[in-house]
């Protein structure tokens, strides 16, 4: 550990700092190491590694628990691996009404059939224009 005593210019400190072994600075180094030391501070530190991590965890189960909510396929999670909240509630709010809608039956998809079930013999036999 370093010892920061500053040398204020008195006569009397210098002679005792000798006296007992401690180190005195002058204002030049002070000035330096405080710098050094505001520098270190002052640089942003890159995330480590477990950091990214977990940062990835809970984006994952952000994801899982936005798809739920919506009412979506679990499975569908999956695909929002490696985008931020912002971009899962975009594509959420997106996909969700599709999805609902891709739920909804389908009424008279291809038109009236006259009390016959599409793909019965008789429907078939009739578009053929075959009697019987």
């Amino acid at each position: 550990m370093e010892n920061n005593n500053v040398n204020t210019g008195s006569n009397q400190e210098p002679q005792q700092a000798v006296q007992t072994g401690e180190r005195t600075f002058t204002q030049e180094e002070v000035n330096r190491i405080v710098q050094e030391r505001l520098a270190r501070v002052k640089t942003p530190e890159e995330p480590d590694q477990r950091e990214l991590d977990l940062q990835k965890r809970e984006r994952a189960l952000y994801a899982r628990e936005a798809v739920a909510n919506a009412g979506l396929d679990k499975d569908l999670a999956d695909e929002f691996t490696g985008m931020d909240k912002e971009t899962v509630d975009k594509v959420i709010k997106i996909i969700a009404p599709m999805a609902q809608r891709m739920n909804e039956p389908i009424f008279n998809a291809v038109g009236p059939t006259n009390g016959t079930a599409i793909g019965s013999d008789a429907s078939i036999r009739a578009a053929m224009g075959l009697k019987g």
